[in-house]
């Protein structure tokens, strides 16, 4: 430690909010080349079509001169998160002490809740905020993130790919989840929604291409009433597969209770979600069996560590969703490593130059399992012009 002030002293000097955007036409060497799948990812999800992957990075600097790194959320649109911290979070951070997260997570959470902004965009900026004061305090203390959390529990981190997309034939389907399974992944996710017929003829031939030594979990993304889930969850146990992701709208707690009661397959929900107040209300209504907070979106560490201490008191296990860059990415990697009750991590392998190309240093993918940074805080070194080619929006 080089600083001329005592560690304990660093303060909030300056923060930065950066929006970052990467066309997927870029990815492709033509715009005609984007598959229709890569744009409308999810059945249910047909208004708005996706062009591309997004983040905020939230840059801090402590007044040492030591930066902390973290990411918001930046589905769909980054330049609003950007704008969110800079206007509204940089006032509430500027001088505060960079070791007390916790007190800083109320600060900015008080300061908005009795306007009624307690999730969406404001959540997810706090996020980004709150995981670069994690980077930050690792750095200054020369520890990874994870051992500040308590952990680490495991040093490496199941993880399944996700998605087998949705093509339009079965073949296609059988042929993305065997290169997955080539790669070394023994868990895959396939995306359904479009009915019991539909959905099982792609599941069947995905089962058997991989057979069965190669999970498979499913993700309707809400594209299902309590009764089509029903008929769509015996086709499911017919082809092995007990994981049912937002089978339902994921306000429908009292629907998936009744779906768990009818199928006793594993319900999951918790990717939209935000605080630990929203699994409470699922907690309460035995909805759940796995929940799926993502740690740029769920308000960053100090409220992610909440979340999956208040699931461990059900029996409930924690599975992140694993959708952004590669900061959110390291950041989940620690969360995963400092929580007892993780179920398993979503490697999310749609095209995304913003995950592994903006990492000088990319996560480390061995025998089906993510490594766990061991560097000060995140581990992560920004290659910055990388940044620079995908920013639209600094502040």
């Amino acid at each position: 430690m080089t600083s001329k002030e005592p560690v304990s002293g660093v303060r909030v000097a300056k923060v930065e909010a950066i929006a970052l955007t990467a066309d997927f036409e870029d990815m492709f060497d033509s715009p005609d080349q984007v598959p229709t799948w890569l744009r409308y990812p999810a059945a249910s999800h047909r208004v708005l079509p996706r062009r591309g992957q997004f983040a905020t990075l939230v840059k801090i600097t402590g007044s040492d001169g030591t930066v902390g790194v973290g990411e918001c959320y930046g589905l769909p649109s980054p330049e609003v998160t950007a704008q969110v911290v800079h206007h509204v979070l940089t006032p509430l951070l500027l001088d505060q002490d960079v070791f007390a997260t916790a007190a800083i997570w109320e600060r900015l959470y008080q300061g908005q809740a009795a306007g009624g902004h307690t999730r969406g965009f404001y959540l997810e900026a706090m996020a980004g905020v709150d995981i670069a004061l994690w980077d930050l305090k690792g750095k200054l203390l020369g520890q990874p993130v994870h051992r500040l959390l308590g952990g680490p529990v495991r040093e490496r981190i199941g993880c399944y790919a996700s998605p087998v997309a949705l093509h339009d034939d079965p073949s296609e389907s059988a042929r993305q989840a065997a290169d997955f399974r080539d790669q070394g992944f023994r868990a895959l996710k396939v995306k359904i929604g479009r009915g019991a017929r539909t959905d099982g003829a792609h599941l069947r031939a995905v089962r058997d291409e991989v057979g069965d030594d190669v999970d498979i979990l499913v993700d309707a993304n809400c594209a299902y009433t309590l009764d089509v889930a029903t008929e769509v969850g015996r086709v499911l146990r017919d082809n092995g597969v007990a994981w049912f992701e937002e089978p339902l709208a994921v306000d429908d707690l009292a629907g998936l209770a009744e779906l768990r009661r009818r199928t006793g397959l594993t319900i999951v929900n918790g990717e939209t979600n935000f605080t630990r107040y929203d699994l409470r209300e699922c907690l309460l209504h035995g909805a759940i069996d796995v929940y799926m907070p993502n740690i740029a979106r769920s308000g960053g560490f100090t409220e992610v560590q909440r979340i999956a201490a208040m699931a461990s008191a059900f029996h409930v296990d924690i599975a992140p969703h694993g959708v952004g860059s590669g900061v959110s990415l390291m950041a989940a990697l620690h969360l995963c490593a400092a929580t007892p009750n993780l179920r398993t991590y979503e490697y999310n392998r749609l095209p995304n130059s913003l995950r592994e190309a903006i990492l000088r240093t990319p996560p480390q993918f061995v025998d089906g399992e993510l490594v766990v940074p061991d560097a000060p805080g995140l581990g992560v070194e920004l290659d910055e012009d990388v940044v620079d080619r995908h920013t639209v929006v600094r502040l």
